[in-house]
């Protein structure tokens, strides 16, 4: 007959084995969790190198489990967010413990993939950090979709030029940027010479087919700086900035027109020929305002249209 003691040795043994079989059944249960989740799971530990990560961000970011284990995370990095994004995200999580917020991240194949992150920092009793949890839901889809929907609203969907609205979005910046330190500014409208004519004759296809061309040729002749807009039709706009002296202005203008009076060989070996009436407004000297710079240069190259077209006027001349 068992004693006393023996019988509390048998029920503190029982308590252990139920414990033990309870303590193994919830880790299967976050395990299954942890794998069966859509969410990706990336933890890493307090030296920033990976630990452990689930399916679903394996099937994210296209790595093995292998391939990632020990590793910094900066290998997704994708660039597309600079250094001060990752010091302000690293600061908020060690200041706050978490962080939440979208990141463009790099596949294995060099493709990119873009994710809602929420990341936690995980601390011990003792307030130390033990790992970091980041949780990441693909939204590639839906930022794509957003992406369509902006190049729909600043990019003209013919040339892949930027369209009236981004243009004026570049002047506003173009001219903040000239007041403060000095550089002139030229607004240089454009409208093509005997683009009807093209349309008339050889079709609408054919006409499309030219403004591509031009616009290309366009982008070849003015610096990595400026901007090649196209507004609608057969008019277009040359924005460059930085510039230390008008003469810089009339060389790019001078490429710009010799650019375009260039024949343009069509598919199937018609030849359509084009040129350009160019109008030159200069920030600060011609206009201050942005608007009046468009309008400025819009009357001017109306002047180089009566002049006999295929030459540049600029607005000054028109006092």
């Amino acid at each position: 007959m068992p004693g006393p003691l023996q019988r509390s040795l048998h029920r503190l043994a029982r308590l252990l084995r139920r414990q033990r079989r309870e303590a193994r059944a919830r880790q299967r249960l976050m395990a299954s969790v942890f794998e069966a989740t859509a969410e990706g799971i990336l933890i890493v530990g307090r030296d920033m190198r990976i630990v452990e990560a689930n399916r679903a961000f394996l099937a994210m970011s296209g790595y093995a489990r292998r391939e990632l284990l020990g590793q910094h995370p900066r290998i997704m990095q994708s660039g597309r967010q600079d250094a001060e994004f990752y010091r302000a995200m690293w600061g908020r999580l060690l200041a706050s413990g978490q962080w939440d917020g979208k990141i463009w991240d790099k596949r294995r194949d060099g493709s990119l993939f873009a994710a809602h992150v929420s990341l936690s920092a995980v601390r011990g009793d003792d307030g130390e950090v033990l790992h970091y949890l980041g949780l990441f839901t693909d939204i590639t889809e839906e930022c794509l979709r957003q992406e369509a929907v902006e190049q729909l609203a600043f990019i003209d969907p013919l040339t892949r030029l930027p369209n009236r609205r981004l243009m004026r979005d570049r002047l506003l910046q173009a001219l903040a940027f000239a007041a403060r330190g000095g550089a002139l500014v030229a607004v240089c409208m454009i409208d093509l010479d005997g683009f009807k004519a093209v349309n008339d004759t050889l079709g609408h296809a054919a006409g499309d087919a030219v403004l591509v061309e031009v616009a290309g040729r366009l982008q070849q002749v003015v610096r990595a700086n400026d901007t090649v807009a196209r507004l609608g039709g057969d008019e277009f706009v040359l924005l460059l900035t930085g510039l230390g002296a008008v003469a810089e202005a009339e060389e790019v203008i001078e490429r710009a027109l010799h650019a375009v009076r260039a024949p343009i060989v069509l598919e199937g070996g018609a030849v359509a020929r084009v040129s350009a009436s160019i109008g030159l407004a200069l920030y600060p000297d011609d206009a201050l305002l942005p608007e009046e710079l468009l309008r400025r240069s819009d009357a001017a190259m109306y002047a180089a249209k009566r002049q006999g077209r295929d030459c540049c006027r600029r607005a000054p001349e028109l006092q």
